[in-house]
């Protein structure tokens, strides 16, 4: 068996989603990004947010003007209902009618973070943080951009003050542990995430995380347990079935891991899912089954699925180099 990292990577390289990490802001309800976006889609998202708010700038130039404290409050409901480029909208024009409105400040940049406009978001972080030394959310927000930029030190820096500031806040001590476990200390980040879950039971984006610092440390039982209370606390996010189905696979509970893929995808991807991840332990007579069944029920799905067909197929006359004795006597079958 391929040790974890290089399991969970290689997953990564054959294009098999996994969601490693998943970010939440003010609200709670939308995964920001994982830490390696790609940058061309990030800068078209960017654009096509800025001619969005442009448009509602436009179609809301005719609309009276409010009091500082009105926007607020437009913009809180429409940040509730998570229509975050108009909230933004209302918190800015709060802003220029109180510039002083520090609490205004702070929700623009949480919905700038919402939106993956991060730029604008740490703008108004760092203005807060200016004003507000002591805010801890400020720093937080902070954190939180400089983790999805890859700019550990700072996100260090910022998430250690947020914590001194405010030690109860779940959210920070979740993105210490997405910090820990960017840098591979998954012993350190599983603490982190257990300090959440004592402030914030049952939230799934940090039971997720948990469970993925359990699968990058091996214990894979550990990491099924924490993906089955994420589900179990309403959770019905694909990239974490596929987490769970890919700890699955780990402890060879096969077809626990085509049903859980199959509630993440239709079901020819679920195959072709299983597929990989069974090629990532090292048994691809049970991949080349998948694959096969994958092709079978969409013909429409045979350039990927073909693809990891060849490359299981080529596998399986070496597949004695690096596998176990009982993956090797079981039978070429897909579940």
């Amino acid at each position: 068996m391929v040790r974890s990292i290089q399991y969970l990577r290689f997953l990564l390289a054959m294009g098999l989603a996994l969601g490693a990490i998943s970010f939440t802001g003010c609200w709670g309800a939308k995964d920001q990004a994982t830490s390696s976006f790609d940058m061309a889609e990030y800068r078209k998202m960017v654009d096509e947010q800025k001619k969005q708010q442009e448009r509602l700038a436009e179609a809301t130039s005719s609309i009276p003007e409010l009091t500082a404290e009105e926007h607020e409050r437009k913009g809180d409901l429409d940040a509730q209902s998570r229509n975050y480029p108009l909230a933004s909208l209302h918190y800015d024009k709060a802003l220029k009618a109180d510039p002083a409105r520090n609490s205004a400040r702070l929700k623009l940049g949480q919905t700038f973070l919402q939106q993956g406009l991060l730029d604008q978001a740490l703008t108004q972080f760092q203005d807060l943080r200016t004003r507000e030394p002591e805010s801890a959310p400020a720093h937080e927000g902070l954190g939180q951009i400089y983790l999805m930029q890859g700019k550990l030190a700072d996100a260090e820096k910022a998430l250690a003050t947020a914590v001194t500031l405010n030690p109860s806040s779940w959210l920070a001590h979740n993105l210490q542990g997405l910090l820990y476990d960017q840098r591979r200390q998954h012993a350190d980040a599983i603490v982190s995430y257990h300090t959440a879950l004592a402030m914030r039971p049952r939230e799934p984006n940090v039971l997720n995380n948990l469970g993925l610092a359990y699968a990058l440390s091996g214990n894979y039982d550990a990491a099924i347990d924490a993906y089955e209370q994420a589900i179990a606390a309403g959770s019905n996010s694909p990239k974490l079935h596929n987490n769970l189905g890919i700890a699955y696979v780990q402890r060879r509970r096969y077809v626990d891991a085509l049903n859980t893929f199959k509630k993440a995808m239709d079901e020819s991807r679920a195959y072709n899912n299983l597929g990989v991840a069974l090629l990532g332990v090292s048994n691809p007579k049970k991949a080349v089954a998948c694959f096969e069944k994958a092709i079978e029920l969409n013909p429409q799905y045979y350039e990927k699925a073909s693809e990891n067909l060849r490359i299981a197929r080529q596998a399986v006359p070496n597949a004695a180099k690096g596998t176990t004795a009982s993956n090797m006597a079981e039978a070429g079958s897909c579940p």
